[in-house]
């Protein structure tokens, strides 16, 4: 193993797995179905890999919390708003599936932490809105941010986008079509991206798509969409448009 590879010697690593594990090895000895290899995974692999989770989570904070104003850094342990921010941060991180989530929730307590109080309050919403998003929708989220205004044409490159519908399509092409779908909607429900229905004129009604159901439309970031791929280290080309 390289110095890069080695875990730092800070007690984060030991006293996290060892807490969670007590945890819920207890909880899994309530069911008792649950034995043999099942148990083995709930009671080591799942506590002990959101343990790491977490304590990557508190490094990558406290290496950014150097960077930022000493009274300001001083001032957090006395600061309720700030406090509960960071434990937001916290528990997304345990339920992370990556390292580069887990960079992207840091990134956004860090902004939040700079902030003034009511700030943090709203930027909070922000945090959280991350925290409804799966990493395949921030991914498409981000790929609708990087080809804003024609950015990026090459922005859905690394998207896994399924292959058109068509009336020879099995059942698989069909389902999935349906779940990218249902992520890009979700996205819609949360106000990330928006329906934009072009320029239609004064008393007037956009062409309706009978195979959608909806009128013909394009699909692109919105304004808070914006916001929360700035917040979360993915939007700093984004950020002129705000000024």
């Amino acid at each position: 193993m390289s110095d890069s590879d080695k875990r730092p010697d800070d007690g984060l690593d030991d006293n996290w797995v060892d807490k969670a594990v007590i945890a819920t090895k207890g909880a899994v000895g309530l069911v008792p179905m649950f034995g043999g290899p099942l148990a083995e995974v709930i009671g080591v692999a799942i506590p002990g890999q959101r343990a790491d989770r977490v304590a990557t989570y508190v490094r990558q904070l406290s290496a950014r919390l150097d960077q930022i104003d000493a009274d300001m850094r001083d001032g957090l342990a006395s600061n309720a708003e700030k406090i509960d921010l960071i434990e937001e941060g916290g528990y997304q991180a345990a339920r992370a599936t990556s390292r580069e989530r887990i960079e992207r929730i840091v990134a956004a307590v860090q902004r939040g932490l700079t902030e003034d109080d009511t700030d943090v309050v709203r930027r909070k919403r922000l945090l959280i809105l991350l925290g409804e998003l799966d990493d395949d929708e921030l991914n498409l989220l981000n790929a609708y941010g990087r080809s804003y205004g024609g950015r990026d044409r090459d922005a859905f490159e690394h998207v896994n986008r399924p292959d058109p519908v068509h009336m020879q399509s099995g059942r698989d092409e069909i389902e999935r079509n349906h779940l990218y779908d249902l992520g890009r909607a979700h996205l819609i429900r949360l106000g990330l991206l928006k329906k934009n229905y072009g320029n239609v004129k004064k008393g007037q009604v956009p062409e309706f798509d009978p195979k959608s159901g909806d009128f013909k439309h394009s699909v692109e970031v919105s304004g808070l969409g914006r916001m929360l791929l700035t917040e979360v280290g993915l939007g700093a080309d984004l950020e002129d448009d705000f000024n």
